[in-house]
């Protein structure tokens, strides 16, 4: 008898020892997605309950730096830059506190991700703004953080709990890069693209006044460079125009000691030798 409760005992501390139970949190974890403009915004937080409990005033206290959530750090990320009430944010990801008073409240976006109330400093503030704070007619049990008022490029957060709501605004400016990207469109291949296009059909043998064609026009679009200059006077030698080849390396020459790079110094210094005794 004994020896056999001693097996449980062992067996028992043993299990003990190597397996934990695990269990739900009684704040449990969730996100909040929203898709603004070309942005993506997301919080990740937890939501706990009120549980019986007077929260806003006793919980959290009026004017009091508070994580907005329990458990760990409510974090907010976006995936391209936002104004927040006006106010610039770059894209990142940023811990987000709260000093709740009775009719707005703080919001704080702090760039340490390991910040709590505890160690919160205020030189690691990225944004601060206010959020208009009202109370509602519902009561709600679990903290929650949704979005409202979507449009294209804007809509409102909003924070619930209890009943009281604080809402601020989210707008990503797609205005200016639409834009920017309709004149992309509209301005065709860049500089760089005329140059990569004129390099794969020297390189790989193809079509070489192809190549003297999107060379130039890397030219008239990103102006004469050293190195450009040099791919334009292989091309013209390879074409067998030597006298026009030689013109060409003698100005990436002088453009290549402008700016001390002694490669292309000494690669047109060759080419020029070579093809002047043609």
């Amino acid at each position: 008898m004994k020896k056999g409760f001693l097996f449980l005992l062992v067996a028992f501390s043993a299990l003990s020892a190597t397996a934990q139970i695990t269990m739900p949190q009684p704040s449990p974890g969730a996100t909040c997605i929203q898709k603004v403009g070309l942005t993506e915004i997301k919080f990740d937080y937890s939501r706990p309950g009120m549980k019986g409990r007077k929260i806003f005033g006793d919980l959290v206290p009026v004017g009091e730096l508070w994580r907005t959530g329990a458990n760990g750090a409510t974090k907010f990320t976006i995936t391209d830059s936002v104004t927040i009430e006006g106010k610039g944010l770059a894209k990142g990801t940023y811990v987000v506190l709260t000093r709740p008073f009775r009719d707005q409240w703080e919001v704080i976006f702090n760039k340490n991700p390991d910040v709590s109330v505890f160690n919160y400093k205020p030189e690691d503030d990225v944004l601060k703004i206010i959020a208009k704070a009202s109370n509602t007619a519902d009561v709600t049990e679990n903290f929650e953080i949704t979005t409202d008022n979507i449009t294209s490029n804007a809509c409102n957060v909003i924070f619930k709990w209890e009943n009281t709501k604080a809402v601020f605004n989210v707008v990503n400016d797609i205005d200016t890069k639409i834009k920017a990207q309709i004149k992309a469109k509209l301005d065709g291949p860049t500089a760089d693209d005329y140059s990569a296009m004129s390099r794969y059909f020297f390189e790989n043998d193809r079509d070489v006044s192809k190549a003297l064609e999107y060379i130039d026009m890397s030219i008239a679009k990103g102006g004469e460079k050293f190195f450009i200059l040099r791919q334009k006077s292989l091309i013209q030698a390879k074409l067998g125009d030597k006298k026009s080849a030689l013109e060409t390396a003698r100005k990436s020459l002088e453009l290549s000691r402008q700016e001390k790079n002694p490669d292309y110094i000494r690669m047109n210094e060759k080419s020029i030798m070579e093809w002047s005794k043609m």
